[in-house]
């Protein structure tokens, strides 16, 4: 079994592509997939958000079971299950604060925010909950400075809207990625 030092997925799925054991090779796939299936996904999700300011439940919801199977499985293949209560910590901590900040402020939160929240804490979560915090300060460093440019370039005023999707996608791939 490989140590849970190689806590980024990166590290896990190298790792595992290593081993002679079969379950540790499909544990590394599934993790990979889960990724790719997430990567992809968030390159339409985010496109949609920039267009229209809406992640489509009928398109964020069923990532959930997905993401929760290939990456649980890849946990169980791995025979590192601590990763199974990371996905739920990265799940309850990423969705609730979204959640915190939708109630907070309605108008400057979608429920699509709030549930992509949840499918990105546990991709994040996967790799530690580190990884979880770290994608939260990405994604709003991130939009924060997408907004000080468009303030001082004058394309956009405080009261403007941005969408915060494709800041949560770049933030929490590129975590789990380079991390």
């Amino acid at each position: 079994m490989i140590p849970p030092d190689t806590a980024g997925i990166g590290g896990f799925v190298g790792a595992h592509l290593q081993e002679a054991t079969v379950g540790a090779q499909l544990a590394a796939v599934a993790c990979a997939l889960a990724v790719l299936v997430l990567a992809c996904t968030g390159v339409w999700l985010a496109a949609t958000d920039i267009r229209y300011h809406r992640l489509p439940g009928r398109v964020v919801r069923p990532l959930y079971p997905v993401t929760a199977l290939l990456l649980g499985a890849s946990a169980v293949l791995a025979q590192d299950t601590v990763r199974l209560w990371w996905m739920l910590w990265g799940l309850l901590i990423m969705k609730g604060l979204f959640l915190l900040l939708r109630l907070i402020n309605p108008a400057g939160m979608g429920m699509g925010d709030v549930r992509l929240a949840g499918v990105l804490g546990l991709l994040t979560g996967f790799s530690s909950v580190t990884h979880t915090v770290l994608a939260l300060a990405a994604t709003f460093v991130l939009a924060g400075l997408f907004c000080a440019v468009l303030l001082i370039m004058r394309r956009a005023r405080a009261s403007s809207r941005i969408p915060l999707g494709p800041f949560m996608i770049v933030g929490s791939l590129g975590v789990v990625a380079f991390l």
